[in-house]
Order: structure tokens, then C-alpha cells, then sequence
């Protein structure tokens, strides 16, 4: 059996993965997971985790208790301190995001931790400058401390491995959005239905034409554990639906479930990209044929989920 650990093991896309490998009864995966909470923060349980750390990222005396006290196969960081909106305290950002990071892939070395899954941008890497259509090879110049620092753990993880034999598996992933999603902040699709469920005006940064690819979060799931299975690594992969829509469109699509649904425009964001596709023909060669669930399906279940869940 292999032991993963999880760095925001309690986060959006962790508690997708956990509910994932629960269903399918995945034996050969459990979990350990790292957080700042010591339990899920909506209680949730899941058969497939084995132990749970709380802490500071930056701490590395936990990081090394965690690698002490147990046989770790491979590391998935999906931990993050900062958002786009967030991350413009720079030195937090290098401090907590970045340089912890590398305090961790020191120890990862040091201990012969054989694989790293890292979940970078697919938004915040590729800057509005460049053409829309986003590819892995090209040089980026992200145009937000968010963009940068994801950028740069890319580069020290290449350093790393290159260095060790290590390998690693960067995912650059676009907009998510479903289930176990509790922020009020970021996530345009989560964040507009919780603001429609409590009768609330949502606030659109600009005047909502920006396209964006937005892909459903079991999607993203089940994409990375296929890539896994395949051995997939030493790759950067963008990770995205290949379909793009404006923000004013997803919210024509959310007054299905309320008429009285009302958004307001407000100044654009600096860091805020205005439109963004990204290039998925690696992700295509490597999973051709991959059926994603269409954006009206996965608002729906998301829409159901909330309700259920009553998180207004």
C-alpha cells in the first residue's frame, strides 16, 4: 500500500480526491494528510485517510515529523497561502508559499521521496499578453505575485529533481469548480451561487466578457489519478475542459435556478486575467478522448450540493 501525503489535505481539491478514491475503494492508495485544521472543516470523514498533521507550512520541524513517522511513496502539494486576489503581500507569499516549499523538497531529497505531484496555475502563469491560446512551452511572465511564485516552485521543483532522482508532475490547472468547495472568496462559479442561494448581489470584477476555461472539479480528479496510473512524469500539464465562457454567460446560466439572481460591475482587478484558453494537446495525447462533463451539468450538481448542504 502506498502512503500519500497531502500538503492542504483538508482543501477544494483534496476532499474531491479523498471522496474519489473512497468510492472507487482505491486499496492501494492512503492518505496523510497536512493542514492548518486538525479536522475537515464540514466534518467530512474519509476511509482512505490514515493520519492528519495540523500546522504551519513553514514550520519545518512538523514537515520533517511528518516524513519521520511515516514511509511516504509521494508528495501531492495542493496547499496554497495565498489567492490571486491575496498574494499582493509579496514577502508572505515568497515566505509561505515558495520558500517553504523548497524547505520541503530539502527534505523530500534528503529522504529519497521518490515523486511529487504539484498543482500549479493554468490562470495566474500565462500573463494577458501573450496569445490566448496557452501552451506549456512557452515562456511566461506571470503578471501577479500569485502567477510568479507558482511559477518559480515550478522551476525549483526541475531544479530539484534534476538534481536527485526524484520525479515530478506539474499540473497547471484552470478554473475549478463543484462539490466541497467552501470559500466565500475565490471560485467565481461556487462563490455566484452561493450569492444567489442567500439572495445576495454578486460583484463582477470588469464588465464580465472575460473567457475563461472552467472545468468541473471530479473531472480534474479523476484526470490526475489516470495520469498517476499511467506514470506520467516529468511533464508540466495544462488541465482544463478546452472550453472557454464569459463570466457574463455563466451567470445567464445561473438564473435558471433563480430569475431575481442580480450582479453588479465593479473596477477590474490588476492581477485579474482577462481571457485565457489554454493549449490541452498534451493533455489530449496523453488521455485521448477524455469526456468532460458539460459546464450546465457541473453547475447543476454543484447547485444541488449547496443546497443540500445548506452553505448559504
Amino acid at each position: 500500500m502506498k502512503n500519500i501525503l497531502i500538503l492542504g489535505g483538508f482543501g477544494f481539491l483534496s476532499s474531491n480526491l479523498l471522496k474519489y478514491i473512497d468510492s472507487l475503494n482505491f486499496t492501494e492508495y492512503q492518505f496523510i494528510l497536512f493542514d492548518r485544521y486538525n479536522e475537515h472543516p464540514a466534518g467530512l470523514k474519509f476511509s482512505c485517510v490514515k493520519k492528519v498533521y495540523s500546522g504551519d507550512f513553514s514550520n519545518k520541524k512538523i514537515i520533517h515529523q511528518i516524513f519521520e513517522e511515516n514511509d511516504i511513496h509521494q508528495v501531492f502539494h495542493f496547499l496554497n497561502t495565498t489567492n490571486p486576489a491575496s498574494s499582493e503581500d509579496m514577502r508572505y507569499d515568497i515566505e509561505t508559499n515558495l520558500i517553504a516549499t523548497i524547505g520541503l523538497l530539502e527534505i523530500m531529497v534528503s529522504r529519497n521521496i521518490k515523486k511529487i505531484v504539484f498543482i500549479s496555475s493554468g490562470g495566474a502563469i500565462y500573463s494577458n499578453s501573450m496569445v490566448l491560446l496557452g501552451k506549456e512551452t512557452e515562456d511566461v511572465f506571470p503578471e501577479s505575485s500569485y502567477g510568479i511564485v507558482k511559477l518559480a516552485i515550478e522551476k525549483y521543483i526541475h531544479l530539484f529533481c534534476a538534481r536527485s532522482n526524484m520525479t515530478y508532475l506539474i499540473l497547471r490547472l484552470s478554473n475549478p469548480f463543484g462539490l466541497f468547495h467552501y470559500s466565500t472568496k475565490q471560485g467565481l462559479i461556487n462563490v455566484a451561487l452561493r450569492k444567489m442561494l442567500n439572495n445576495e448581489t454578486f460583484s463582477v470584477w470588469g464588465d464580465g466578457t472575460n473567457n475563461k476555461d472552467y472545468i468541473f472539479v471530479e473531472d480534474f480528479v479523476d484526470i490526475l489519478m489516470k495520469l498517476i496510473k499511467k506514470n506520467v512524469s516529468n511533464e508540466i500539464i495544462n488541465v482544463g475542459s478546452g472550453d472557454t465562457i464569459c463570466i457574463n454567460d455563466i451567470l445567464e446560466k445561473l438564473k435558471q435556478f433563480n430569475t431575481e439572481f442580480e450582479w453588479i460591475y465593479i473596477e477590474k482587478k490588476d492581477f485579474d486575467n482577462l481571457t485565457f484558453n489554454l493549449c490541452l494537446s498534451k493533455l489530449n495525447s496523453l488521455l485521448p478522448g477524455y469526456k468532460f462533463t458539460p459546464i450546465d451539468v457541473g453547475i447543476k450538481k454543484t447547485f444541488e450540493w449547496l443546497k443540500q448542504e445548506h452553505l448559504m
